[in-house]
């Protein structure tokens, strides 16, 4: 260094005398900052209250919850963009495959024209470009589909035909001509021809004959009878049974067992039977084997015209009654033994009656009603 030029700051030293500083340069804003940062410092040195605390907590909670939120939007758009991407590949494939399927069937379409004629067919073999032999299959494959969906359907309609046969009914697939053909077919059984039998009338004590009608006469007044029958579907009858219902089969009941309105002057108001209506002249049928106790023959009012049999069934006596009947039908006489299914007269309309039907009644140990519906039901095969 000379002597002439010196550091700033050094100490000047007076000649003969001790060295002085030399005075330094300060900036305000300097001394500011350093006055702030000061201060911060002792803030920053300072701990924390509780509400400070608190706050920053929640700030830092309320960060990583929008951090959360931004990563799971971000993970549903990824997921959102791979899903759509899957499905428009899909989409590219099905339309690529439905596509080479149509190109494969282009050909065999081509080949199917049952007259070609030469120059088209050359045309169409030069043009049509080679189809590969399993594309070539593909319409076979589905005759067979078609072949097999035809057997299917045949054996599924097999089948519901098999449980609607074994499930309904035979007599509800016959027209009413077929299910009167067949009741008469029941009832005309062979028999052979009766003698003539004598009848003391209970009443006038007049003695009348009774005619047993042959086969051929009997015959035909059950084909006339049953031309005209009313069918019902009120019960099913077994004409083997050996307890039967009044008619080989179902017909109209117009009036049941118990109390009811007087239908009429003079008739009952507490029915002591039940009206089979099948029809006027239609043959009534005895229920059980057994032997005729009591014959009206005439219309006397009341019952009209009616026959009364005794019957042994399950070892307990039961009477059958028949009422209504036409005059002169009856066919049995008092002390006769009786068969089931035998006739015992037509339907009429005689007594105190409103139209033609049979009333008929089981007396339980011969003399107490109960009700002809219910009893059958639970007897009759």
């Amino acid at each position: 260094m000379t002597p002439d030029r010196q550091d700033e700051g050094a100490a000047v030293r007076p000649l003969g005398g001790p060295a002085t500083p030399r005075p330094v340069a300060v900036d305000a804003a300097s001394v500011v900052a350093a006055a702030d940062a000061a201060a911060a410092w002792d803030v920053a040195a300072q701990p924390l209250t509780r509400r400070e605390l608190r706050e920053r907590e929640r700030a830092e909670e309320a960060a990583k919850a929008r951090m959360g939120a931004k990563l799971e939007r971000a993970e549903e758009s990824a997921l959102a963009a791979k899903v759509e991407r899957a499905e428009e590949a899909a989409q590219v494939a099905k339309g690529a495959k439905a596509e080479r399927a149509e190109e494969a069937a282009q050909p065999e379409l081509a080949q199917a024209d049952h007259s070609p004629r030469p120059a088209d067919r050359a045309r169409a073999m030069t043009a049509a470009p080679s189809v590969p032999r399993a594309a070539r299959r593909k319409p076979v494959v589905r005759r067979k589909s078609a072949v097999a969906k035809g057997f299917s359907l045949l054996a599924m309609t097999f089948a519901v035909a098999m449980a609607v046969a074994t499930s309904v009914p035979a007599m509800a697939l016959l027209s009413e001509g077929d299910v009167r053909a067949q009741v008469l077919q029941q009832q005309l059984a062979p028999a052979a021809a009766v003698e003539p039998q004598a009848m003391a009338d209970a009443v006038g004590g007049e003695v009348a004959s009774i005619i047993r009608d042959g086969a051929d006469v009997t015959s035909a007044e059950q084909v006339s009878a049953t031309s005209h029958m009313r069918i019902a579907d009120t019960f099913t009858n077994n004409p083997r049974g050996a307890v039967q219902w009044p008619f080989a089969i179902g017909v109209p009941i117009s009036d049941w067992y118990g109390p009811r309105v007087a239908p009429t002057e003079g008739a009952s108001t507490n029915h002591p039977g039940i009206d089979f209506a099948p029809g006027v002249g239609v043959p009534i049928q005895i229920i059980a084997d057994g032997v005729v106790r009591e014959v009206v023959p005439s219309d006397n009012g009341g019952c009209g015209v009616n026959v009364t049999i005794d019957h042994m069934i399950g070892g307990a006596l039961v009477a059958s009654k028949y009422c209504h009947m036409m005059s002169g039908s009856v066919r049995v006489a008092v002390g006769q033994a009786v068969k089931v299914g035998d006739i015992v007269g037509l339907v009429g309309n005689t007594g105190i009656s409103t139209g033609a039907h049979l009333h008929f009644e089981i007396l339980l140990n011969g003399t107490e009603h109960t009700d002809p519906y219910v009893w059958l039901k639970a007897n009759a095969s």
